[in-house]
C-alpha cells in the first residue's frame, strides 16, 4: 500500500531559507536533474491515477512554493475529484483573502504554513525576505477559514525563539505546530552546517517545553518516525515533535551511501516527474513520466509498495552519524 505522496508542483520560491540546500546538482529531496521543466497538471493527474490503484489516499502538494503555480486550484480540484485528500505546504506570502477562499472551495483539507521565527528581525535572518508581517497577516486570515498547521525547523539559531513562537501561535488561534528537526543534505557546506545547527528534539527541546507549559508529550501512532504531541495550554496550540530514532528501514537502506536519519517514510514526486522514496538520495529514484509513457509505472509502484511493506523499525541515529562522519554536539 502506498497511501500518501509528496508532490512538488513548483520549482521556485520567494524565500532563501538558511536550511534549504543550495548548489549545482546536489542530492536532495525532489532533485531530479531537470533544472527547468515542471510537470503539467495532466501529467501529475495521470501519475496519481495509477498510484490510486496502490491505495493512494493523501496528496501533499509542496514546492518550491506551490502558490506560485498558475493552475494550482484546478490541480487541487482534479485530485479531489479522484477521491483523494489534499494538503498544501506554503511559505504564507501568497495568502490573500481571495486565494484562501479558492483553496477552501477547491477542497484543501489542511494548509501547512512555514514559520521559523516569532519576530520580524529573526524572520529576515532565516528567510532572506522582510515579509514577517505579511505572513502573520496571512496566518490570522487563514485560521478562520481553513485548518492550519505551522511547520518550524528547530535549530541552534532559533532554539531560544521556540517558546515565544508557540505563544504567538496560541494568540493567533493556530491549532497545531510541528517542530521539525534539521535534515542533513550531503552537499557543499552541509556537514558543517548540520553539526553546528542540529537539535535532537526529544532530548533537548522536549524537557524545556514540558517544564514551561506544565504538560507532557504523548507518543503518536504514525508510520515511519516516532512523533510526540502536547497541548501548550488548555484548548490551545498543540505541539508535535519528532524523535530522531527509531525510523522505518528497508533492506536497501542498509547499503545506501548517503544513510539518512528519516528512512522509508513517504513517496516523493519531483516537479520534473522524478519518483523516489529517499529524502536525500537519488539512488532509488525513477523517471515516472518515462515509465508512464512506456506503461511500466505499475511495475515500479509494485516494487515500491513491497519496499514499504517489508520495512522494519530500527534505531538508526548512531548509524546515520557513523555513515556520514557526523558529530552530534548536543545532549545524548
Amino acid at each position: 500500500m502506498l497511501t500518501k505522496i509528496r508532490v512538488s508542483v513548483s520549482r521556485t520560491c520567494e524565500m532563501s531559507c538558511i536550511y534549504c540546500p543550495r548548489g549545482p546538482k546536489i542530492n536532495m529531496e525532489n532533485y531530479d536533474g531537470l533544472e527547468s521543466y515542471c510537470m503539467t497538471t495532466d501529467e501529475i493527474i495521470r501519475i496519481l491515477r495509477v498510484m490510486r490503484q496502490f491505495g493512494l489516499e493523501n496528496v501533499h502538494l509542496t514546492g518550491g512554493e506551490p502558490l506560485r503555480r498558475g493552475d494550482l486550484i484546478s490541480l487541487i480540484e482534479l485530485i479531489n475529484l479522484m477521491g483523494m485528500k489534499v494538503q498544501l505546504n506554503t511559505n504564507g506570502m501568497g495568502l490573500t483573502s481571495s486565494k484562501v477562499h479558492q483553496l477552501k472551495d477547491a477542497g484543501v483539507e489542511l494548509l501547512k504554513i512555514s514559520l521559523d521565527a516569532p519576530n520580524r528581525s529573526s524572520f529576515l535572518t532565516f528567510t532572506g525576505v522582510d515579509a514577517f508581517d505579511r505572513v502573520i497577516s496571512g496566518i490570522r486570515m487563514t485560521v478562520c477559514r481553513l485548518p492550519v498547521r505551522l511547520n518550524c525547523v528547530v535549530m541552534r539559531s532559533n532554539l531560544s525563539d521556540i517558546i515565544p513562537l508557540l505563544d504567538k501561535c496560541n494568540e493567533m488561534g493556530v491549532s497545531e505546530v510541528h517542530l521539525l528537526d534539521l535534515t542533513y543534505y550531503p552537499c557543499l557546506g552541509g556537514k558543517t552546517f548540520w553539526e553546528r545547527e542540529f537539535v535532537y528534539l526529544t532530548k533537548e527541546l522536549q524537557p524545556i517545553l514540558e517544564e514551561h507549559y506544565g504538560n507532557h508529550f504523548e507518543v503518536m501512532s504514525i508510520y515511519g518516525c516516532r512523533f510526540y504531541r502536547m497541548p501548550t495550554v488548555t484548548d490551545g496550540t498543540a505541539v508535535v515533535l519528532k524523535e530522531a530514532e527509531p525510523t522505518m528501514r528497508a533492506l536497501c537502506c542498509e547499503q545506501c551511501d548517503e544513510y539518512c536519519h528519516e528512512g522509508v517514510f513517504t513517496l516523493r514526486l519531483s516537479a520534473g516527474g522524478y519518483l523516489n522514496f529517499c529524502p536525500c538520495s537519488n539512488k532509488f529514484g525513477v523517471n515516472a513520466l518515462r515509465l508512464l509513457e512506456k506503461d511500466r509505472l505499475r511495475e515500479t509502484l509494485a516494487e515500491y509498495s513491497a519496499i514499504f511493506g517489508q520495512a522494519v523499525s530500527k534505531d538508526s541515529f548512531a548509524t546515520f552519524l557513523e555513515r556520514n562522519s557526523l558529530v552530534y554536539r548536543g545532549k545524548r
